[in-house]
């Protein structure tokens, strides 16, 4: 078997499908090998707020035209992705991202791409209410009497904040969500189980994985950790993620990449940051096709055979370019 064939059976069989979302907090099962569950100095997640994040995370009416809620972009059986390359606002255009999976996001630091926002709470302002480009399309006032006026959320409301005289507020709802997606968890693949002492892989995933962490490959100087999604410990020791351009683009000759879609670029305004993008995690990989930060790659293979040859090699389209 290839090392090709290694490395993509460990893909598709250690890295698996195995999403748990358990609604109350109190029961939450954290796998026994997984950090503890990080905890908020801002507020503690309650059995009755994450029952309303849940609820509204699935509800349409968080969208302008009531056609649109996080579970679009967020589906449950894609691992809380959506299968496509790049997710699509209520006005049926292309968002400039491929959606990231939600899976263990308790644990993740500087969330999207190009690392905008520290955890899910403050990330939530920008797909409702966003003007540019158009998510959901939300506005405050808006979305506080489409709660208000609901038949179920004056008693959620209540429930998950019965301190608070007058609880259906914006923040309540971005809070309640947070704490909901917090509770999706995936830890029981077969590499977990191997990392417990359990029969987990066979000999192909082995291969795969000495190809992984080893020299001749070396994945896991991006995609090291329990997460698959951090540097190797002596890269970066410093960063939770890391960022890292790898050659997608080379639209011009000297490097730059799409304007819509720059990387860390867009943050910074630095030229190294051109085409730096945060390493996503690989765990739930066969459920999260499309892949990369504008879902272009459309094959597992084929990024593995753009990463042999260095970079990305485009010969027709808007976006030519050895990269």
């Amino acid at each position: 078997m290839s090392w090709l064939s290694s490395l993509l059976w460990l893909g598709f069989s250690c890295i698996a499908k195995d999403i748990n979302t358990e609604r109350p907090t109190s029961s939450l099962h954290i796998p026994s090998h997984f950090p503890p569950f990080p905890t908020l100095e801002e507020w503690t997640p309650s059995q009755e707020s994450v029952l309303l994040g849940r609820w509204l995370f699935y509800d349409v009416r968080l969208s302008e035209d009531a056609t649109r809620s996080c579970g679009t972009c967020h589906e449950q059986e894609k691992a809380f992705t959506d299968g496509l390359v790049r997710s699509i606002g209520i006005h049926n255009t292309p968002l400039s991202h491929n959606a990231l999976s939600l899976a263990n996001v308790a644990w993740r630091t500087e969330l999207t791409w190009s690392g905008q926002f520290p955890d899910v709470a403050t990330h939530m302002s920008d797909p409702l209410f966003t003007a540019e480009p158009v998510e959901m399309g939300m506005t405050e006032a808006l979305l506080v009497q489409r709660l208000t006026d609901g038949d179920i959320y004056p008693e959620l409301f209540a429930q998950a904040f019965p301190d608070d005289d007058d609880p259906i507020t914006p923040n309540n709802a971005i809070r309640a969500i947070a704490d909901f997606t917090r509770t999706i968890i995936s830890g029981n693949s077969p590499y977990d189980q191997w990392l417990q002492g359990e029969d987990g892989l066979g000999e192909s995933a082995l291969r795969g994985m000495a190809l992984f962490y080893g020299s001749k490959m070396n994945c896991a100087a991006c995609h090291d950790g329990l997460f698959f999604d951090a540097p190797a410990a002596d890269l970066l020791p410093e960063q939770r993620h890391g960022y890292f351009n790898t050659g997608q683009y080379n639209i011009d000759e000297m490097g730059s990449y799409p304007p819509q879609s720059t990387g860390l670029f867009s943050q910074t305004g630095q030229s190294e940051d051109m085409g730096r993008f945060r390493t996503p995690s690989l765990r739930n990989l066969t459920a999260t096709y499309p892949w990369s930060h504008d879902g272009t790659h459309l094959s597992l293979e084929g990024r593995l055979a753009d990463y042999a040859r260095g970079g990305r090699r485009l010969d027709s389209g808007p976006h030519q370019g050895d990269g």
